[in-house]
């Protein structure tokens, strides 16, 4: 089942298989192309792949409107002026941590942040103070182990957990509390960033290559320290290379990104407590990625997610004003867009893959129907073309891997 997977594109790269199965049995490898696999000697263990992995099941069962389950819709920031500043727009979701940790709600923050002994790698950290929620606070736009070390994570003690991560990676955490119910009670709380895709490391080396230096950085910033903030490479004899986030997201990291991310079913965070996205100025009905001080919109999903962002207020860790839920289609542009097309998508990789995608209970088929015709099917025959041609690289790619090792 994973090398049918991986063959398929299908992969995100979490890590999760590895977590639950054992390095022994299943070990992420980094590949040519720039993103992480995992390798098997043989296939095993079906029915929980099928079960586990998010790239092929991401199920809801609340009722959806265009943007998912909504309780609650709110504009927000971090009132902490030097966390708002360090983060990669308003703060919100670092400023949810630090209440959650300060009140002594969980005991440390599972969320993404660059690996101790690396510039470019990314994996799964474990925040327990706000010196550690600054550090890994910023936007890492290239793969991440996010869930490799979970379950070891959670086996090392009996300490309670808040989860903030991508759409994907929360279908994972929820799948993975699914199959194993006594880990569900460790993680209370989940927040998700709305995501566009996940671009591979060979993007960030495109970028700081066109400094012109052939050689590495050693520090890397997506973006923070402003809203929306700079790409920053920095070299060991402090040279610097600096961007714009509409030079960099817009020209070179959405370029490469997993195919995967092409036929996602949730970049919105429809399965999180709280969903948090740019509040982006718009512009002539576009957003604006003028640097100006940065705002979250957030969908808050769950009576959970809404008693933790209401007592957040009253404590005085976030501000927030009323939100016209209207304005996200113009904000967030590209999820309204995919929101009603990624279901002809999915229909299309279904047919390459035989119905290995999982996807229910998301809205998808309802918007696809009510899309534009014409559209819909120009997306779905698109699909067809990428996905076998996918197939046939990631085939490739694969099978050197194993023949490398062999």
């Amino acid at each position: 089942m994973i090398d049918k997977i991986v063959k398929n594109g299908l992969c995100l790269g979490c890590g999760l298989c590895s977590s639950v199965l054992g390095e022994k049995e299943c070990k992420m490898k980094l590949f040519k192309n720039g993103f992480n696999y995992p390798v098997v000697d043989k296939n095993k263990d079906d029915h929980i792949i099928r079960e586990l992995c998010p790239g092929i099941r991401v199920h809801d069962y609340k009722k959806h409107g265009l943007w998912g389950h909504v309780e609650k819709v709110a504009e927000a920031w971090s009132k902490d002026s030097y966390l708002r500043f360090k983060s990669a727009s308003g703060g919100v979701s670092s400023a949810l941590a630090l209440y959650l940790i300060e009140k002594h709600i969980v005991d440390g923050i599972l969320q993404v942040g660059v690996k101790d002994d690396s510039f470019l790698y990314n994996e799964l950290k474990v925040s327990k103070n706000k010196e550690d929620i600054i550090k890994n606070a910023q936007s890492r736009y290239a793969p991440a182990l996010t869930l490799s070390s979970l379950k070891q994570i959670l086996d090392s003690s009996m300490s309670n957990y808040a989860f903030i991560g991508k759409p994907c990676d929360i279908a994972a955490i929820n799948n993975f509390k699914r199959l194993y119910p006594e880990y569900a009670g460790r993680i209370k709380y989940t927040i998700s960033i709305f995501c566009a895709g996940m671009p591979s490391y060979k993007a960030s080396e495109k970028l700081w290559e066109q400094s012109g230096r052939s050689d590495n950085p050693v520090y890397l910033k997506y973006r923070g320290e402003g809203w929306p903030g700079n790409f920053k490479a920095v070299w060991k004899d402090g040279d610097t290379y600096e961007i714009s986030y509409n030079d960099s997201w817009g020209k070179v990291l959405n370029r490469h990104l997993a195919y995967r991310c092409k036929i996602c079913p949730d970049g919105i965070g429809l399965l999180a407590d709280i969903s948090v996205g740019d509040s982006w100025n718009t512009k002539n009905g576009y957003p604006d990625f003028t640097d100006k001080e940065g705002r979250n919109f957030c969908f808050i999903r769950t009576e959970r997610g809404d008693e933790l962002f209401s007592s957040a207020l009253n404590a005085g860790y976030i501000d927030s004003r009323v939100f016209n839920m209207e304005s996200v289609k113009n904000m967030q542009s590209y999820q309204y867009s995919r929101r009603h097309f990624v279901g002809w998508r999915i229909f299309a990789a279904n047919m390459v893959t035989g119905g290995l995608l999982d996807f229910k209970g998301l809205g998808l088929t309802r918007l696809a129907l009510h899309s534009d015709l014409i559209q819909g099917l120009k997306e779905a025959f698109g699909t067809l073309k990428r996905a076998f041609r996918i197939r046939k690289e990631m085939n490739g790619i694969y099978n050197a891997h194993h023949i490398d090792k062999e």
